[in-house]
């Protein structure tokens, strides 16, 4: 999306709002942090909505926290890094969302853009956000190159919805009898009374962040060897795999891993591909506050 038109700003705000959480920092103009606050979920391509409000109450809790007034939102110059803002349609955004925030100046952005520059600053590098989504992206000399991100429906592979609802698919068919069933699947089946109508319809009205409540199982029985448990796992981590191999040139460039799944993964990549895997140097809030700085500096 466009960045509106303003001049040189009191305060800068980063935003970094993924599938599961919204986390917001307020800071001066030269990058003196004063306040966070946190929200819930903030993807704007499968909750518009819900990725405003979620956007605006950590924007205030941030002030709360600062000893700021909600006015002075209003002397801010915002970055919001959100996740499906890449497959978001910035000519057709349905709820206005720049011109229903109190922010003097806004920048909307991809989650993966503010957490590339938080984890290699302004260097060459690959980001791969593995939590509720997924999405990767590389920075090579003066271009960005985005992977995934394309939404639950059509994309998000190996991420921790895609991968929840698969075990939950598993669940149905092995109670239908169509697979055998396994530790997982009669976990899942017992979380639902064993009634597949309470699983269909939980199912049915589910959000990705619902699915990927379902991971840290999953994750459980991978570690026991469970072999539907590996399979699921498996299966994400050759998708992850093959998505850092391509970005990243087959390891020429450092490689950071960010979200809520970033530690499992560490366990299942291949040994030479982990090499080439690096901490990150600060976390995508911190990101997005750089980016805050810098343009809301162009505007002097």
């Amino acid at each position: 999306m466009e960045q509106t038109e303003a001049s040189f700003m009191d305060y800068i705000l980063g935003v970094d709002g993924g599938g599961s959480s919204c986390r917001a920092a307020i800071a001066t103009a030269d990058g003196r942090l004063l306040g966070r606050g946190k929200a819930g979920s903030a993807n704007i391509y499968s909750d518009p909505t819900q990725s405003l409000s979620s956007i605006l109450h950590a924007a205030k809790e941030a002030c709360k926290d600062a000893g700021l007034t909600e006015e002075a939102l209003q002397q801010t110059f915002a970055v919001l890094g959100l996740a499906g803002a890449n497959a978001h349609n910035a000519h057709n955004d349905p709820i206005g969302l720049a011109e229903n925030l109190p922010f003097a100046a806004v920048q909307v952005v991809s989650d993966s853009l503010i957490a590339l520059e938080g984890a290699h600053d302004s260097d060459d590098g690959v980001i791969g956000i593995l939590g509720t989504g997924s999405n990767f992206m590389a920075r090579k000399g003066e271009k960005h190159y985005y992977l995934g991100g394309w939404g639950f429906h059509c994309g998000d592979q190996g991420s921790g919805a895609k991968m929840g609802e698969r075990a939950l698919e598993e669940a149905l068919l092995a109670h239908d009898g169509l697979r055998s069933l396994c530790p997982l699947t009669e976990h899942i089946l017992r979380q639902f009374n064993d009634d597949p109508r309470k699983l269909s319809e939980f199912a049915r009205t589910a959000k990705p962040k619902d699915f990927g409540e379902f991971m840290p199982i999953i994750l459980v029985y991978a570690k026991q060897q469970s072999r539907l448990a590996l399979d699921i796992v498996e299966e994400g981590t050759t998708y992850v795999a093959s998505a850092l191999r391509l970005l990243s040139d087959d390891g020429k460039l450092p490689i950071a891993l960010l979200g809520g799944l970033s530690h499992a993964y560490d366990s299942f990549l291949p040994p030479d591909l982990k090499q080439f895997i690096v901490p990150a140097k600060n976390d995508a809030l911190r990101g997005a506050l750089a980016m805050a700085e810098r343009e809301n500096a162009l505007n002097t």
